[in-house]
């Protein structure tokens, strides 16, 4: 038995210190194992921390350099400086660089599926962003700033925006991350300690070295956590956006600097405060307080956008337009521990922002509304009317004198007359009235829910204060008149399109009558119908040009008397082809055309075009004279005759193969032009005809100062002078001041032998009409050029 005892005691020593030694060797195992976990943890918490603190900091500087270039943008608008716009320009590209040197270095890191598709995202939107706000600054650079402001509101803001919402995205991305690492390394770094402590109590005899060590080496991993913690909340003080974090009960536990500076409130002084304490926004139009967001059911996502017109008062008073969002803080377990605000001050932004709306609307000589803004206004009264059956008045006035102020005393006091006038026709019309600033000297009113006759009254009230006003510049007083065209606007109006055409023929009607007068609308008036048409004409003109549907003809003018000897003699000729392809009589759109300036593009037109077939035509200039109508409104253009030299200039056709005919009327009415004009180009060996001789002022002393080569006898007289002595004699006369002067004369509308035999008793030189030639496509004169050549082939 006691050997068997001894045995037993002596196995179980054996037994126990083979256990001990198992337990022990397990315990060291185990605290091996332990170590080098905690040491693993440590340093992917370092390199967790590290890679979001280099991920924050990228983003950040991206959304910085962004809003950076937009405010650069911004201040462009403003800029009247060159030198200012130029370095703002280059400051604009060096961004841009600096911009994509922080998205590549970003792209470098090391990115998870979500951040990757983030980024892609932002740079997609970058892109647009960077190619609208090029546009933009061109615009700018192009002096274009209509345009630019427009691009800027409708296109260039609202892309920025994207690009702005996908950063705080990345960077709110980046701090749940962060948020969601620490926890999950505090969370193993606590089972790892659980796990060390057990066994280390199993054997704390035998195994108190081992525990002291790694105690020792715990008191390192929380020194590492503490350390981590200071440099996360040294990131979080040094991004630009301000941040507030909060328990679940929504006290404030953190503040970083940026907050403090928004809010008015120190770290110190907000610590424990409930957080709409601190956070007292209200809403930037209604001024009415936001509601807290921090309740569950508001916060069932990652993120909560607060109002976009959120405005921050501070501490001390001070507002700031801020944009913001708070996010929920979640625990391993998904429940919500607490409450992170993000926001930045945006005040400087919106407020460029209301101004270039403000701009976009009005004028900004008078501060009157524009004439987009009134279109907009027409378009709601033209519906109201509609729709409710209301009147109301659309007024369309003109100044009359007012280019003389402009000739005589320079565009400032153009533009102070301007100002004045506006501040005087505003006070004379009803506070809920329109008036807007349509043009260069054109001014439109709507006078709501307002009957024809109050309409009537109140335009004639304004054309009276306007005329009655008198304006003094630098001691000169000018006196300005205005004519008004008046429009009611009713649900059978068209849209608004027909009401301003109205108004601006009706606005025209009242120059026609003798300027400083009020002319209102009639639809059915033979008159207005008659400027309608011509209106129409303007456009129908313009789509000719687009569509090139303008044709030369041409009219051969031959020599009356048999022993007469030179080049051959054409008239050129315009001829339009309407949309249907028939052709359309210049006098049914050249009146048009003289009435609303659109004469010296024609003639430029003309020009051109006929030059350009001299040119495909080599032969055509070699036993031919070519004649070319030049308008009144092409005479009086000082830069026509400029134009005019060029094509010579450029085609190298010679002058003596081109007659220029300018009317009597249009010739006496710009008679130092005309003079200049026909003296310029003599010079180059054109030739120049006085057209419809008799039929204007007929004073036959002009004559003496017009050094033309031929006069072109009204076809008036020339076509009954057969049958009418008075006729015969106005022909015979024109005809003998002719010789005297050494000067030629052609007879316009021969439509018979007859008259052409009358011509010849006469000693006229050449005529002209259809009983000689009918006017032909100019094409069909290729041909006999050609033919020529194709015989001696």
């Amino acid at each position: 038995m006691k050997t068997a005892i001894r045995l037993f005691m002596q196995n179980s020593k054996y037994a126990i210190v083979i256990g001990f030694g198992l337990v022990l060797l397990l315990m060291v195992t185990i605290t091996v194992i332990g170590l080098v976990r905690m040491h693993s943890i440590n340093l992917q918490m370092e390199a967790i921390v590290r890679d979001r603190e280099t991920k924050s900091e990228l983003v950040a500087n991206l959304r910085s350099l962004s809003r950076e270039r937009a405010v650069t943008v911004y201040s462009m608008l403003l800029m009247k400086d060159p030198f200012q716009l130029d370095d703002a320009v280059q400051h604009f590209s060096q961004l841009a660089g600096e911009f994509i040197r922080n998205r590549d270095e970003l792209f470098r890191l090391n990115l998870n599926p979500v951040e990757r598709a983030t980024l892609l995202a932002s740079q997609q939107k970058t892109r647009v962003s960077t190619q609208l706000m090029g546009h933009v600054v061109e615009l700018i650079q192009a002096g274009k700033l209509a345009q630019a402001q427009e691009m800027l509101q409708i296109q260039a803001i609202p892309a920025q925006e994207q690009v702005f919402s996908l950063f705080n995205q990345l960077i709110k991305m980046e701090q749940r991350y962060t948020h969601v690492a620490v926890n999950n390394v505090a969370r193993e770094y606590r089972s790892a300690v659980w796990m060390v402590g057990t066994l280390g109590g199993l054997a704390f005899v035998l195994g108190i070295g081992i525990m002291i060590l790694v105690v020792r080496k715990s008191i390192r991993i929380e020194r590492a956590l503490f350390q981590e913690k200071e440099r996360a909340e040294v990131t979080l003080h040094s991004i630009g956006d301000a941040v507030i974090s909060t328990d679940l009960a929504g006290n404030v536990d953190y503040i970083n600097p940026v907050a403090e500076q928004l809010t008015g409130w120190s770290a110190d002084q907000a610590y424990g405060l409930p957080f709409w304490q601190i956070f007292n926004t209200v809403d930037e139009i209604s001024r009415q307080s936001l509601d807290q967001p921090f309740a569950p059911d508001q916060l069932d996502g990652w993120m909560v956008g607060l109002n976009r017109h959120a405005v921050l008062i501070s501490k001390t008073g001070a507002e700031f337009s801020i944009e913001s969002s708070v996010t929920p803080i979640r625990n391993h377990g998904g429940a919500t521990i607490g409450f992170v605000s993000v926001f930045h001050d945006v005040t400087v932004t919106r407020n460029m922002a209301q101004q270039l709306s403000w701009q976009a609307s009005h004028d900004s000589l008078t501060g009157l509304t524009n004439r987009r803004e009134f279109e907009r206004c027409l378009a709601e009264l033209l519906n109201s009317a509609k729709l409710t059956d209301h009147r109301h008045i659309l007024i369309y006035m003109d100044l009359d004198q007012f280019k003389l102020v402009n000739d005589t005393s320079g565009h400032g006091a153009g533009d102070e007359l301007l100002r004045q006038l506006a501040a005087i026709i505003q006070s004379h019309i009803r506070t809920h009235d329109t008036l807007a600033r349509l043009g260069g000297d054109e001014f439109g009113v709507l006078l709501r829910e307002c009957g024809i006759e109050q309409g009537r009254q109140t335009a004639e009230k304004l054309r009276q204060v306007i005329a009655e006003f008198r304006f003094v510049w630098k001691g000169k007083t000018f006196e300005v008149g205005a004519s008004v065209g008046l429009v009611e606007v009713t649900a059978n109006a068209e849209n608004i399109a027909a009401l301003l055409s109205a108004a601006d023929a009706a606005c025209y009607m009242a120059k026609d009558k003798g300027r400083n007068r009020v002319w209102v609308h009639e639809k059915d008036s033979a008159e207005m119908l008659q400027r309608h048409g011509e209106m129409q004409w303007v456009a129908r003109i313009t789509h000719a040009f687009e569509e090139k549907r303008f044709l030369l003809y041409y009219q051969n003018i031959v020599a009356v008397q048999p022993n007469q000897q030179r080049k051959e003699y054409c008239e050129i000729l315009l001829r339009l082809e309407d949309e249907s392809g028939r052709l359309v009589s210049p006098m049914s759109f050249i009146p048009a055309a003289e009435r609303y300036g659109m004469m010296p593009l024609i003639d430029r037109w003309v020009i051109r075009t006929m030059f350009k077939w001299l040119l495909d035509n080599p032969g055509s200039t070699e036993q031919r004279c070519y004649a070319i109508n030049i308008s009144g409104q092409s005479l009086g253009d000082e830069h026509f005759v400029g134009f005019v030299i060029d094509q010579f200039h450029l085609s190298g056709i010679s002058g003596e193969v081109i007659c220029f005919e300018v009317t009597e009327t249009a010739a006496i009415a710009n008679l130092s032009q005309a003079m200049r004009f026909i003296s310029v180009l003599r010079g180059i060996g054109c030739r120049f005809s006085l057209d419809d001789f008799g039929s204007g002022m007929s004073s036959f002393a002009y004559l003496k100062n017009l050094h033309v080569d031929s006069v072109k006898i009204d076809g008036a007289f020339v076509r009954d002078m057969v049958t009418d002595a008075v006729d015969y004699a106005m022909v015979e006369a024109i005809n003998r001041i002719g010789q005297v002067m050494g000067i030629q004369t052609v007879a316009e509308f021969v439509e018979n032998d007859a008259i052409l035999k009358k011509l010849s008793i006469l000693g006229v030189d050449y005529a002209q009409g259809y009983g000689i030639h009918k006017p032909a496509p100019l094409h069909l004169l290729c041909d006999k050029v050609r033919l020529p050549a194709r015989g001696a082939a």
